[in-house]
């Protein structure tokens, strides 16, 4: 198992979020790091607070600011929440302050089908 533990500090990932990989494109030398949830992990409602397990999961990719003549690229599922009474968002995640949603795919992961309407973030 790899130590991500740098990568996670310098994004501000709790325990609820894992870096599964990282790759590294020799040729331009931009950085992409992958990052899910935790199996089990709760997620807390937006709106209420309320926590829930997400019901399924939105892909994004963010370019995370550049260091060093470095581009930092981030790959993740989003977790959707379904709350019984303010109905479905996305989990908040930590690193969205520092980076630029690249692209959104809007894809459910467990169940391979379009669960919500494209994650907007800003």
């Amino acid at each position: 198992m790899q130590d991500y533990s740098f990568y996670s500090a310098i994004l501000g990932l709790s325990s609820t979020w894992r870096i599964l990989n990282i790759t590294v494109d020799e040729r331009s030398g931009d950085i992409e790091l992958h990052i899910r949830s935790r199996k089990g992990s709760r997620f807390s409602c937006t709106t209420c607070g309320a926590l829930k397990l997400p019901s399924g999961s939105s892909k994004a990719r963010w370019l995370h600011e550049n260091h060093l003549n470095i581009r930092f690229y981030i790959s993740a599922l989003i977790p959707l929440i379904t709350c019984d009474r303010c109905g479905d968002t996305h989990a908040e995640i930590p690193w969205k302050q520092a980076a630029f949603l690249c692209e959104d795919q809007g894809l459910d992961d467990s169940q391979g089908e379009d669960r919500s309407a494209p994650l907007q973030l800003f």
